[in-house]
């Protein structure tokens, strides 16, 4: 009973996950990403995946839409053209902050953020267009 609530709280908690050990007769734990329209399914070996963005937690203010991701710069939420940005880091909480810190930064900037700290990350935009920064595997993203 205390495990079946504990994984209930992580799935209403979203988004973040690490793996320990490769599953029986495999080489990789098969980690389906949402894009905004599409999916991914990305094969981890070992480490942790977040992802952050505004595909969740969003609402209508004063006939303004508001999400929960903040710009600590001005206090209110991020505005851009990102719907969310996924990391894969060696450990769970680095990929949720680098995750984070990319979606506050954008494409642009989080893209070299990424990029100058070794992290693999894709950005999927509003429009549903998306953008991979290496070493995503940019092999499996391709429709088939």
């Amino acid at each position: 009973m205390a495990v079946d609530a504990a994984l209930e709280r992580l799935r209403e908690a979203g988004g973040d996950l690490a793996i320990e050990g490769l599953p029986p007769q495999d080489d990789a734990w098969p980690i389906a990403v949402a894009g905004k329209e599409r999916s991914w399914t990305i094969p981890l070996r070992r480490g942790a995946m977040a992802t952050s963005g505004i595909a969740r937690r969003q609402w209508v203010q004063g006939h303004k839409p508001r999400h929960h991701l903040l710009d600590p710069r001005s206090g209110l939420p991020v505005q851009g053209d990102l719907w969310t940005v996924t990391v894969v880091a060696s450990l769970c909480e680095q990929a949720e902050v680098a995750a984070k810190v990319a979606f506050i930064l954008g494409q642009e900037k989080g893209s070299h953020f990424l990029r100058k700290h070794h992290l693999a990350g894709l950005f999927v935009g509003i429009d549903g267009s998306w953008q991979a920064v290496e070493p995503w595997p940019l092999h499996l993203m391709e429709e088939k």
